[in-house]
């Protein structure tokens, strides 16, 4: 895959140095928009989860969350970062932590639902359009 401005190539298992938005990006490049970062109630996620599913025709995929981790952050710390989201491609569920509570991991976690893939070239396409789709929504 190659940055559609800069023609960098870019690998989606490096995702956390990438821009999902309509097409994948170098983060160079393009940056997400504020709004989609914002902290979001797990409620609200659900909802959007419900939408989001319903727009690109998929059964929904229900969201849980970890209670405990609500007020014990090492459930999520992992070496020197913490996970923000586990997708059950078996259960079809998604597992939300607290640093996790925004739009785009919310969208990360549904193209590894929709692809059953993990961080290949067809999950990184269907998280930038999953994306691109939330932001009009906005």
């Amino acid at each position: 895959m190659k940055c559609p401005k800069c023609g960098k190539s870019i690998d989606p298992a490096q995702h956390g140095d990438l821009t999902f938005d309509d097409q994948v990006w170098c983060a160079d490049c393009h940056q997400y928009d504020e709004e989609l970062f914002r902290h979001r109630d797990f409620a609200e996620l659900e909802n959007w989860a419900v939408k989001i599913c319903a727009a690109f025709g998929q059964e929904p995929v229900p969201l849980q969350q970890n209670l405990k981790s609500l007020t014990n952050p090492r459930i999520y710390w992992q070496d020197s970062t913490f996970v923000l989201a586990e997708a059950d491609h078996q259960q079809r569920s998604i597992l939300l932590y607290p640093p996790g509570f925004r739009l785009p991991t919310l969208c990360h976690e549904l193209a590894h639902i929709f692809t059953g893939q993990d961080h290949t070239e067809a999950w990184a396409r269907t998280f930038a359009k999953l994306v691109a789709w939330v932001k009009t929504q906005l």
